[in-house]
């Protein structure tokens, strides 16, 4: 546009575009990131502006367009600082169908006074500075956000769990060699059909595997533990801490969690567990806390070994416990699998199974 053209040039100002902002179309296009058209329309946009001159430039990112039905639109952008409306729109045309989930906006963007303040202080106008009301450019908004209605879970959050007390003597464990969590095969085949596994934190993926080349097991970094050893009178008696974070999607299906920092308890088939922080949101019904999620078997661990080192230290593995779905669990997974009960003996495969957890750690004998 012309008239903004030299406004531009009499100020000495440029404009470029931050990605993924592009001029594929040959203007200035922002592709859109979310929608809510609930109470204040508004419509966050990906990419940015950023306004030149000399050596000095702004950035306006996290830019949003807010239009709400007969009044003017407005764009928002934040400048290092909080949110400010730098453009508002006057005139041209909305059109908002909320059957089909369709809202646009056109007219012509113009500098707010806030935002030609802003605009003229950082990049030190101090002559022929940019004036409020300066058209900026044309807006043509559209957005489209159609929601599918899905049935949300209906399970019950349980208590979060105390944390495993450390029994007087308990001996540190120095470090760890491994922390892996086979999952479940059939509930990651059922979230590859969304949008998969995630890891972060630390945490790392095994490579892909099986006939459809998909990552089934997991690995956590070790934070701490203790150990009181097996002895002829009791079962071990272990806590090993861990961290990194796993991520399960299938919002179509209302599936959307993360599981993180692990916590192991080996203490016999009837106290030991695994329990992971879990956040749940979208449509899956589990709030960010603590929470048990797989119940282990150590007697059924496909092996077992404690082998003394020449160093005065002891070396513990483990090698794929059996994990079943808890009673608390249930809720994690909308009550899809059942909860672990004796009564599924012989099945294969058996409903209330949930993977595998290996772990190796070592102590120091003598402390």
């Amino acid at each position: 546009m012309r008239a903004t053209r030299v406004a531009w040039k009499r100020s000495g100002v440029r404009q470029k575009l931050i990605k993924p902002a592009n001029q594929l179309t040959g203007r200035p296009t922002f592709p859109v990131k979310a929608v809510r058209y609930k109470g204040t329309p508004s419509i966050d946009l990906k990419g940015g502006l950023r306004i030149v001159r000399k050596k000095r430039s702004v950035s306006l990112t996290g830019l949003q367009a807010i239009s709400v039905a007969g009044k003017p639109a407005y764009l928002r952008g934040s400048a290092g600082t909080g949110k400010v409306n730098f453009f508002t729109v006057k005139g041209g045309r909305r059109a908002f169908d909320a059957k089909t989930g369709e809202l646009s906006r056109v007219g012509y963007a113009r500098l707010t006074a806030r935002g030609a303040k802003i605009l003229n202080r950082r990049l030190g106008i101090r002559r022929n500075k940019l004036r409020a009301g300066t058209v900026w450019g044309y807006l043509n908004l559209y957005s489209l956000y159609k929601v599918t209605p899905v049935k949300d879970p209906t399970g019950e959050t349980p208590d979060e769990p105390a944390v495993k007390p450390q029994p007087a003597g308990a001996k540190p464990i120095q470090s760890t060699a491994t922390i892996k969590w086979y999952v479940r095969d059939s509930f990651i085949d059922y979230v590859a059909s969304g949008l998969g596994t995630t890891v972060g934190d630390g945490a790392t993926a095994d490579p892909p595997s099986g006939a459809k080349n998909l990552v089934y097991s997991f690995n956590f970094p070790f934070s701490s533990g203790w150990t009181v050893p097996e002895s002829l009178d009791s079962p071990e008696n272990t806590l090993i801490k861990g961290s990194g974070k796993v991520g399960f999607q299938y919002c179509r299906n209302t599936i959307n969690f993360t599981t993180s920092d692990p916590e192991i308890e080996i203490d016999g088939d009837t106290n030991s567990r695994l329990i992971f922080h879990v956040n749940g949101t979208d449509g899956t019904a589990f709030p960010d806390q603590r929470a048990v999620m797989v119940k282990l078997l150590p007697s059924q661990a496909e092996s077992h070994r404690v082998n003394g080192n020449d160093n005065g230290t002891t070396t513990v593995n483990w090698v794929k416990i059996p994990g079943f779905i808890p009673a608390e669990a249930t809720g994690i997974f909308a009550d899809f699998y059942p909860a672990y009960s004796p009564d599924f003996d012989g099945q294969d495969p058996r409903p209330d199974r949930f993977g595998f957890f290996s772990v190796s750690y070592t102590f120091a004998t003598g402390v």
